[in-house]
């Protein structure tokens, strides 16, 4: 993308982009053959200076010149009728390059081909000192996947590339969030697979537990037939359209995404969620792009609300409030906005304003939004990988910063005992999956008045399939992780739609589930250190007792006695319901800790009289996978409850601290519950 008639739609000139070559002393003589050539072949090669030396054998010509970062170099042709030369110092990271021989510009028959700057051409990859984060490593892979849908709106087959994550082969129950990431003017829907190594960046960020995992598709945004009003043109973007927001570009040009907008909501989104397991909705929906794609971002998302709630936009200009019609919707909608730029690159006018300006006001006005500056980079790939590294990792949360991994940051060796194996089956293929013939239940978010706290707080409900006024049900309470919110269950684990199967297969009695959030203070979201809201889950114990209880009853029909109140919650919500459940067996009789951090309670303060416990509980149900960090917390209770007969159910199956294991645990506790 590096080529003049780019450079010009971005406004960008070519110093941005490297430093000029100068009369500098000879380079290094430490050269490498690229790691983007073709098999067996040489050149073109880099130093530890950063230049890169192309060789080729041009016998009859007259001139040649190495074609890279916006500047030409001349090659010195050598006895052997070899032209070589050397360039000045680039940037990190992957560039685009091409020779001139004689006047015509051809690829380099030594490095493998990439689409840019319109063409099929040469590219170098510069090591790069953060070169890790899109490394391949012996990490679980996902696929990525070259994919053809049929296109109502352009009356022909396209392609784009799909990316689905580690374990969407075998977890046939998972579903899963989407991002559509776009490429940039004289790119397709190659680009994001192979120039920005996304696949790559992806299974190294949830192998560390940094992201959610999701889909990603990527299409070509240049749409067969439709003229975007790029390049030389002046096409004014026709009016008749939902899709006809315009972006300035130089010298009063403007691009009209009209058409890809279509084929992308018209076409693109219904294919994927009709043919691949999707979350198809809008909080579970996203779309970023770079430059020309980052552009799109900035005009398709917020024309489409109802269809996007992240959105990403890498050197593609800002996002100003007053882009926005309505901010108040936007807010509400809207869970996230990322803009990004390399350091290099900015200064001068971009649609939007000044990113930092632009993105500084969103954040006063009430937006969740981040501003990311890639250091010691242009408008150039290395900005780019840099950015989805950042973007990632904050897609599809609530969160402003992603969820700490509890194996990561309390990672002990997993030591396994003879007691520590499976109780249950592991549930069927299916069994979180909607099913459209079977009558559903309703999730709503609703808010209550928590005295313990001194504020309204949210919590989200889930009432069965015929829920009526005239009829009282059993309330389970579910609590979350260190890192969520009263959305955690519904995200990761789906309880609506495994209690709707398990109730449609008569395996579990009507119930209504309640999902509050755990941290019980005025500022309640998993912003920053987490791990400093600890003593506001201790709090909770209050807020769960004296108010959402309260709240739930007097809002919901239900039975109001403890033999019909279950407390259960995964991971720190896990340790809180132990520390709750067990502390309080006047309220609830039917107890579930999955995966409990270590906030839980030394065994013998949570049952200091096991004859008292005993004869209270309904229900104790422990479980942990045998790859999780934290199985020892689970071990010792166990141990202790064994040691003293007290009755429970130990369940360990092979699943790590993660939502798999979660939402098996819900469905095997929520059928042996108020029976």
């Amino acid at each position: 993308m590096k080529t003049k008639t780019f450079l010009a739609l971005v406004v960008l000139s070519a110093s941005n982009l490297c430093p000029a070559q100068t009369n500098d002393p000879a380079p290094l003589d430490d050269w490498k053959p690229s790691a983007l050539n073709q098999p067996g072949k040489q050149y073109p090669q880099v130093n530890s200076e950063r230049r890169v030396r192309a060789r080729i054998v041009a016998p009859a010509a007259q001139s040649v010149q190495l074609d890279i970062g916006g500047k030409k170099y001349p090659l010195t042709k050598g006895d052997d009728n070899a032209w070589i030369g050397h360039s000045a110092p680039q940037d990190e990271g992957f560039h685009y390059y091409q020779l001139n021989i004689d006047g015509a510009s051809v690829p380099d028959p030594g490095s493998l081909y990439f689409y840019g700057a319109s063409r099929w051409g040469s590219g170098v990859e510069i090591p790069a000192s953060d070169e890790d984060f899109y490394a391949l490593k012996n990490v679980p892979h996902g696929q990525l996947r070259e994919v053809y849908f049929f296109s109502k709106s352009a009356g022909k087959d396209l392609r784009c590339f799909v990316y689905t994550p580690p374990g969407y082969e075998t977890e046939l129950s998972a579903r899963y969030p989407v991002l559509y990431l776009q490429h940039g003017g004289g790119e397709d829907e190659t680009g994001w697979g192979r120039q920005g190594r996304t696949p790559f960046i992806m299974d190294n960020l949830i192998a560390a537990g940094k992201a959610r995992p999701f889909i990603i598709v990527m299409a070509n945004s240049y749409v067969p037939g439709a003229d975007f009003g790029f390049g030389n043109t002046n096409q004014p973007a026709p009016s008749d359209t939902p899709y006809s927001r315009t972006i300035g570009g130089p010298g009063g040009r403007r691009y009209n995404p009209a058409a890809f907008a279509r084929v992308l909501i018209e076409d693109l989104i219904p294919f994927v969620d009709a043919n691949f397991r999707t979350r198809a909705d809008q909080p579970h929906r996203a779309m970023a792009g770079l430059s020309m794609g980052g552009m799109q971002t900035r005009s398709i998302a917020p024309a489409n609300l109802d269809k996007f709630s992240h959105l990403g936009v890498f050197s593609g200009g800002s996002l100003a409030t007053n882009d926005i019609a309505d901010l108040t919707e936007f807010k509400e909608k809207v869970k996230l906005v990322f803009i990004s730029y390399g350091s290099r690159e900015l200064g001068g006018n971009r649609p939007g304003g000044d990113p930092k300006a632009s993105t500084e006001a969103l954040k006063a006005a009430g937006v969740n939004a981040h501003f990311y500056v890639s250091p010691d980079t242009a408008h150039e790939w290395q900005s780019w990988r840099r950015s989805l590294y950042e973007f990632a990792p904050l897609l599809f949360t609530s969160r402003a910063n992603p969820e700490p991994s509890p194996r990561a940051a309390l990672n002990r060796p997993v030591v396994l005992g003879p007691d520590d194996k499976p109780a249950f089956d592991e549930p069927p293929a299916g069994f979180a999956v909607k099913r459209e013939n079977i009558p559903h239940g309703k999730l709503e978010m609703i808010e209550y008045e928590s005295k313990t706290v001194g504020t309204k707080r949210k919590m989200n409900v889930y009432t069965p399939p015929g829920y009526t006024k005239n009829k009282k049900y059993p309330v389970l309470y579910l609590l979350h992780g260190i890192g969520g919110d009263e959305t955690e269950w519904e995200r990761f684990c789906t309880p609506d739609v495994v209690l709707d199967n398990l109730i449609a297969d008569g395996k579990a009695a009507p119930m209504i589930i309640v999902m509050p959030n755990g941290r019980a203070q005025k500022k309640d979201r998993a912003e920053g250190n987490v791990f400093a809201a600890a003593p506001a889950f201790a709090t909770f114990e209050r807020d769960l007792l004296d108010d959402v209880i309260s709240a739930i009853e007097s809002r919901y029909s239900t039975l109001t006695d403890r033999e019909h109140r279950a407390l259960a919650g995964l991971s720190m919500g896990g340790g809180q319901t132990l520390n709750f459940g067990l502390g309080h067996l006047d309220t609830f009789a039917w107890i579930g800790g999955f995966s409990s951090a270590p906030n839980t309670k030394r065994p013998a303060e949570l049952v200091p009289d096991p004859a008292a416990t005993t004869a209270q509980l309904k229900l104790l149900l422990l479980t942990c996978g045998n790859k999780d960090g934290l199985i020892n917390i689970s071990q010792g209770l166990h141990a202790y409850l064994k040691e003293k007969n007290v009755p429970h159910l130990w369940h360990v199956d092979g699943h790590g601290h993660d939502p798999n294991h979660w939402r098996n645990s819900l469905y095997h506790f929520a059928q042996r519950i108020f029976r």
